[in-house]
């Protein structure tokens, strides 16, 4: 009964302790970064502003505002899948001839964009740990497919000038103010992941982005044929940053997934 008794303050004082967390195991620098880890499941919200430049008939192009949103899931760390939805305005002119277009577009498209941390994860598993690799792991490109509306809202309809001799010509060009066509886009840009931002638990990441679409259609700035010879008259580009916020966490099916 002795022993009990003085047993029971030792074992009190131990559960104490325990509870005070002075006989845990300290945790682990893989224990920190678990609840944060990139998860190769999840899901994302995007919201960018960009600025875009047209390449089409008219040979002058003024800057002019697109806001974008996206949703993205992550087939595999580097890898992933997503659509995309971009309003903004498209601009051109040609001070010479006084043509000029003004376009208030509107495109979907999905895509698929890859990074460079896949190849370094391929030998690699571990180069997170190295500071170089991680900075340029982020760097992705990508291709995809997509659909725009092309509304016209302002566009000169004036003769206009053989390129050769200026000599001006009896029919004007042909106008469409509405029209939809296909395009692809080409991507490449920067990811950069943050783990933990005030509320965003679920980390969020950093997207700087350039983004050149080939329009199959010749009327992307209203006018057809070709006016200043471009190659390509049906292209335009987009320069956005953004951010992505991760919306759902899955647990990983296997090593691959788990950063």
């Amino acid at each position: 009964m002795g022993c009990i008794i003085a047993c029971s303050p030792a074992f009190a004082q131990l559960r104490a302790d325990d509870e005070a967390g002075v006989h845990k195991q300290p945790k682990t620098e893989e224990d920190e970064e678990a609840p944060f880890r990139y998860n190769g499941h999840d899901y994302s919200l995007g919201f960018a502003l960009g600025s875009t430049k047209m390449y089409a008939n008219l040979p002058y192009s003024n800057p002019q505002p697109a806001y974008i949103g996206y949703l993205e899931k992550n087939l595999m760390p580097f890898l992933s899948i997503g659509l995309q939805v971009t309003v903004g305005d498209l601009s051109s002119r040609w001070p010479r001839n006084h043509l000029f277009s003004f376009n208030h577009f509107t495109s979907l498209d999905e895509h698929l964009n890859v990074s460079i941390g896949s190849l370094f994860y391929i030998f690699d598993r571990n180069y997170n740990d190295n500071l170089l690799k991680r900075i340029i792991g982020g760097v992705y490109g990508g291709i995809g497919i997509g659909v725009i509306n092309n509304d016209i809202k302002r566009i000169a309809n004036v003769d206009w000038y053989q390129l050769s001799t200026m000599t001006p010509l009896t029919d004007n060009p042909t106008i469409e103010k509405n029209t939809a066509a296909l395009y692809f886009p080409f991507n490449a840009g920067y990811n950069y992941r943050v783990r933990q931002f005030l509320f965003f638990h679920n980390g969020f990441v950093f997207n700087g982005n350039i983004q050149l679409n080939d329009c199959q259609s010749d009327y992307i700035d209203g006018y057809s044929p070709p006016f200043a010879g471009h190659k390509h008259t049906g292209v335009y580009s987009i320069m956005s940053i953004g951010a992505k916020f991760y919306i759902t966490r899955k647990e990983p099916d296997n090593l691959f997934f788990d950063q």
